[in-house]
């Protein structure tokens, strides 16, 4: 099933030992297509489900952002690497080899309202549990007129479908370094994750869409895509233009003259 690819680490959990490694600065980049309709000024959990046949659904890995936002153009968007607290890690983990995902409580997202800020970067990676260490992240906001050229490359009907009505979409590309293997290990590590949040609906505390997530992992020989779709959530922890402890809030980027295309996943 894509969910065991998509954990590909964690197939090699029986293997004897771990690889823990400190966590390299990566580059996070933002552009602008358009105008962004809302505010996004704030710090963001990114909640995304992946459906699947039989009515099974999993919980695609949480993510925290900050954003950081003048007007309707001038945004940049940065992803917080850091470890989540435990109370919210261990069940995830838990609930994606159970029949039902794993969703956020009220009592998660207080505890992350109260703690975002202030929660450890997370310096170790380890492969066998299903950690990546970032190489590049880039954020793309576009708005409805924006679409044609931002998403003309991908033909997922899926995606056309979505992005109907919509209030606008944001693409993120993240890419990840390789990790280090004892000898003898055969992990096929997951390479780059693209996602297409489409936002349909908002409010103040929360923005609520369709996602489509394509991950790349490391095959024999090949590259192995896998293609995963379903709802997502933007659960709001913070307004304003907040910093997290030990990080530098980053400038607002405009849009560059020069369009380039969307990457399909």
């Amino acid at each position: 099933m894509p969910f065991v690819i998509l954990h590909l680490a964690a197939a090699s959990s029986l293997l004897a030992g771990s690889t823990a490694t400190k966590s390299p600065d990566f580059t996070q980049a933002t552009r602008v297509e358009g105008k962004v309709p809302v505010s996004l000024g704030g710090a963001w959990l990114l909640y995304a489900l992946a459906e699947f046949p039989g009515g099974k659904t999993r919980a695609l890995a949480p993510e925290l952002l900050t954003v950081s936002q003048k007007g309707e153009r001038d945004v940049a968007v940065h992803l917080l690497d850091v470890q989540l607290p435990k109370s919210i890690d261990e069940p995830y983990k838990a609930a994606n080899r159970q029949p039902k995902a794993w969703q956020p409580t009220p009592d998660d997202i207080a505890l992350l309202r109260n703690q975002w800020s202030k929660l450890p970067p997370a310096t170790n990676k380890d492969l066998h549990a299903s950690d990546v260490v970032y190489d590049r992240v880039e954020f793309t906001l576009a708005s409805p007129e924006k679409y044609a050229e931002v998403f003309s490359a991908s033909a997922d009907p899926g995606i056309e479908d979505a992005l109907k009505g919509s209030l606008f979409a944001m693409q993120v590309v993240e890419k990840y370094r390789p990790q280090p293997m004892t000898p003898g290990e055969n992990v096929a590590q997951v390479m780059e994750r693209n996602s297409i949040y489409v936002v349909r609906s908002t409010s103040d505390s929360v923005l609520e869409g369709r996602q489509f997530t394509g991950y790349v992992a490391a095959g024999p020989g090949v590259p192995i895509p896998i293609a995963l779709n379903g709802p997502f959530k933007l659960y709001r922890l913070a307004k304003g233009n907040p910093v997290a402890k030990g990080a530098t809030a980053p400038a607002p980027k405009k849009s560059t003259p020069t369009r380039r295309r969307a990457a399909r996943p």
